[in-house]
């Protein structure tokens, strides 16, 4: 790691549920041969963490209703593994009730979810732990 993070507070069982729920789509998705990347960064105005699989992309129109309720992009579970169409809309109320935002970006054989936290969110949501992304938990 080139730059330190630095420390937060913030619930940590959100981000766990957060990051879980990513990465196990990520996983769910990902075709065998590609590749998945978890990058967190600090930005002037916050921190960024990101959740990106390579080939696979979400069509245009899906991206827009991706965090509803019960919603499943059709003929995209390669896996055949199933869901309920919970676990996106979960992810975006934990990222809400800790003041950041996500969005997903799809193109060019690659899909990306972002969650910002800006410096507002990070330490001041009350709702936990001390957290240093530095340090092993």
């Amino acid at each position: 790691m080139d730059d330190p993070l630095p420390s937060f507070s913030s619930d940590l069982s959100y981000l766990e549920r957060i990051l879980g729920e990513l990465l196990n789509n990520a996983c769910k998705y990902t075709p065998a041969g590609e590749h998945i990347i978890l990058s967190v960064r600090s930005m002037s105005d916050g921190l960024r963490i990101c959740v990106r699989n390579t080939g696979v992309e979400i069509p245009a129109a899906e991206c827009d209703r991706i965090f509803e309720k019960f919603h499943r992009i059709p003929d995209h579970d390669i896996r055949n593994q199933g869901g309920t169409g919970l676990g996106l809309a979960l992810v975006k109320k934990l990222v809400e009730r800790l003041g950041a935002t996500i969005c997903v970006d799809s193109q060019q054989g690659a899909t990306t979810f972002t969650v910002e936290f800006g410096y507002q969110a990070l330490g001041q949501s009350g709702l936990g732990h001390g957290f240093n992304p530095n340090l092993p938990n």
